[in-house]
């Protein structure tokens, strides 16, 4: 068999990193018949096939952003990344009106209850690496010495799932990770399936610990590209033998009440008393960054408030008594506050310190 580098063109280096991933993603597949996996056969087949995803993940927005008491409009210390179109949940999914956010209910199922988490398996500790050749991240897909994360699900709309997305249950981007060990002599991502490794639980594998947090699957079409603006901390797991990108926005925490989790302001300031939808707020107000928050205060689920008719913008600190008159308009995101480093001639962000980007990598 050819290797993977003799039929991949040159005219590789000229395409976008998009259209890098659907080209590399089509040569792997074709190497299907060599699948170094004897033991299960489980090949890569390719990229998700995002078309039919929820419009609420195929838009990142990058909001800058000030909090903490930092920040004097427009120099601001935090870029957040978010799930901000089509978060509106006051909207009920039904068999006529398809789900659109992340966070969605059909009138009985709450987003923020603990039962309406989906699963995805991690694998800690290292595996047995399938290639000796290094890593390239211009030809590569995937890499063979590390286990991807294995998801339950994905956000698909499906017309038999009766608007809502989801294409074995209902679609949470709030996830309970479950942590899994394996023997070193597993062969690196050899298990592509989370059905898979659910038979396996007891003979190979072990399950070590569970977590809540937010994995927020996002559009392939936004995999990460070159600055500027700011590239997305993308990572890649797997969903039935498909590359799935996404973003780790951290951990989730609880509530009191052990049985819903916790919402994080963010802050949009208006000028006008009565904003229009397209009317863009004069500040973005975040409490800041996992490491600036006392522990069980951040979370990657933001609950969004509006505040409007402010002739200038208020200070930088979601505690100040000018936020008090903020409303919320029922919307929820996905989002990650990262800290902003560098930023063009423009004041877009163009390089990012996000504290989840790669939290869970080590080791694996």
């Amino acid at each position: 068999m050819l290797s993977k580098r003799a039929v991949v063109s040159t005219d590789l280096f000229r395409l976008s990193a998009t259209a890098r991933l659907i080209t590399v993603a089509a040569v792997a597949s074709l190497a299907a018949a060599c699948s170094p996996y004897p033991d299960d056969g489980e090949f890569l087949a390719g990229v998700v096939y995002a078309q039919n995803f929820i419009p609420g993940v195929k838009t990142i927005d990058r909001l800058r952003a000030v909090g903490n008491k930092l920040g004097d409009w427009p120099k601001v210390p935090y870029t957040v990344f978010a799930t901000t179109r089509s978060g509106d949940t006051t909207a009920k999914v039904s068999s006529t009106f398809s789900g659109t956010s992340p966070f969605w209910t059909d009138g009985k199922r709450n987003p923020l209850d603990i039962t309406s988490v989906g699963q995805v398996y991690f694998f800690d500790g290292p595996c047995t690496a399938t290639s000796d050749e290094p890593f390239d991240e211009r030809l590569d897909l995937i890499r063979k010495d590390r286990q991807y994360p294995l998801f339950a699900d994905i956000p698909e709309l499906l017309s038999a799932n009766s608007g809502k997305p989801g294409r074995k249950g209902n679609y949470s981007a709030v996830v309970e990770v479950i942590h899994l060990s394996a023997p070193s002599t597993l062969p690196c991502q050899s298990v592509k399936r989370f059905d898979t490794a659910t038979g396996r639980i007891g003979k190979d594998l072990t399950v070590v610990s569970r977590e809540y947090r937010l994995y927020q699957v996002v559009d392939p079409a936004l995999t990460p590209n070159t600055a500027p603006p700011a590239r997305l901390p993308v990572q890649l797991g797997f969903y039935n033998q498909l590359i799935v990108p996404y973003l780790d926005m951290g951990p989730v925490p609880l509530a009191t009440d052990g049985k819903t989790f916790v919402t994080m302001p963010l802050y949009k300031v208006y000028k006008e008393a009565a904003p229009a939808a397209t009317a863009t707020p004069i500040q973005i107000v975040v409490p800041g960054v996992f490491a600036d928050l006392p522990k069980g205060t951040y979370s990657p689920i933001c609950e969004e408030r509006v505040l409007t008719g402010q002739a200038v913008a208020p200070p930088p600190d979601g505690n100040d008594a000018a936020y008090k008159n903020a409303k919320a308009n029922g919307a929820l995101l996905s989002c990650l506050p990262c800290q902003t480093v560098t930023v063009d001639a423009s004041g877009v962000p163009t390089e990012v310190n996000c504290p989840f980007a790669s939290s869970q990598v080590a080791g694996n």
